[in-house]
């Protein structure tokens, strides 16, 4: 059995110095990750471009032309112009329309002369990427009837 377990760490040693060692023919071969073309096929130069495929190797190929574009617009979002009414309540600078089912946080220069406590009918654009300090929907008025 010992005989045995020195054979097997003999030969372990022997494979592993073995892999640590280089031998001089292999020092000038090129690295693993680049190998050598097969015969028959042309190597690349060394300039770096490549020798045309071979039909086993798939093309790709790029559409010719410019894209169609179209021109920019305001996005909306898809929301359409609403009309609704409430009372206005002043919450230090922000103008809100309280209503039955929502509070409107009322953004523009018609909203700017409301008083609280004024019943108001407007008409105006939901606008949900309006950052603000106020709480409630941000809806940008058009238009600030007496209701």
């Amino acid at each position: 059995m010992n005989r045995a377990l020195g054979l097997l760490l003999a030969v372990t040693a022997l494979s592993v110095s073995g892999c640590a060692a280089r031998p001089a023919d292999r020092a000038a071969a090129p690295p693993p990750s680049v190998s050598a073309a097969p015969s028959g096929t042309p190597a690349p130069s060394a300039s770096g471009s490549k020798a045309a495929p071979t039909p086993g190797d798939s093309v790709i190929t790029l559409p010719s032309g410019v894209p169609k574009t179209t021109a920019p617009h305001e996005p909306t979002d898809d929301f359409t112009v609403l009309t609704t009414t409430g009372q206005v309540r002043i919450d230090g600078a922000c103008v809100e329309l309280v209503t039955d089912k929502i509070v409107w946080v009322l953004v523009g220069p018609s909203a700017a002369g409301l008083r609280a406590g004024q019943r108001v009918k407007v008409t105006g654009l939901p606008d949900p990427g309006f950052e603000s300090p106020c709480t409630g929907s941000p809806l940008k008025v058009n238009t600030v009837t007496p209701a």
